[in-house]
């Protein structure tokens, strides 16, 4: 159909199988996102990243195999993926250690979908958490 955009790629990764399956269907469920790869550890999350070219990876900072390391790692093997950092409540990093990693939004676990949705859509604008 002319004039209709092509859905932001999305690469999620999150050692947490039942939220990596919940995040897969919300994002599944906007018009404009194509989840095209799930991970569930640090190398196969630097793997899919190499593999598949998203626009935008999804990362928890505690993923099985160091988060923060398959973040480092995606942003200098894919420098035009755009990340977004996941974490739970406690322990996480500080919002400057997420930016020299590469992240442009972070978002802690447990916020409203819509949420989760408007960063992954601000990271590919090259946006900045408010």
């Amino acid at each position: 159909m002319p004039g209709t955009p092509t859905p932001l790629r999305v690469l999620v990764a999150d050692g947490s199988s039942f939220f990596r399956d919940t995040l897969r269907q919300v994002l599944q469920g906007a018009a404009d996102i194509d989840v095209v790869a799930v991970a569930g550890t640090a190398d196969d999350a630097i793997r899919l990243a190499e593999q598949h070219q998203p626009e935008v990876a999804v990362v928890d900072v505690h993923l099985s195999g160091d988060g923060l390391h398959a973040i480092r790692r995606i942003h200098q093997k894919v420098p035009a993926v755009k990340l977004v950092a996941l974490w739970g409540l406690i322990d996480g990093p500080s919002e400057t250690e997420l930016r020299d990693l590469g992240v442009v939004e972070y978002v802690i676990k447990g916020v409203p979908n819509r949420k989760i949705l408007a960063a992954i859509r601000r990271a590919a604008e090259e946006g900045t958490t408010q």
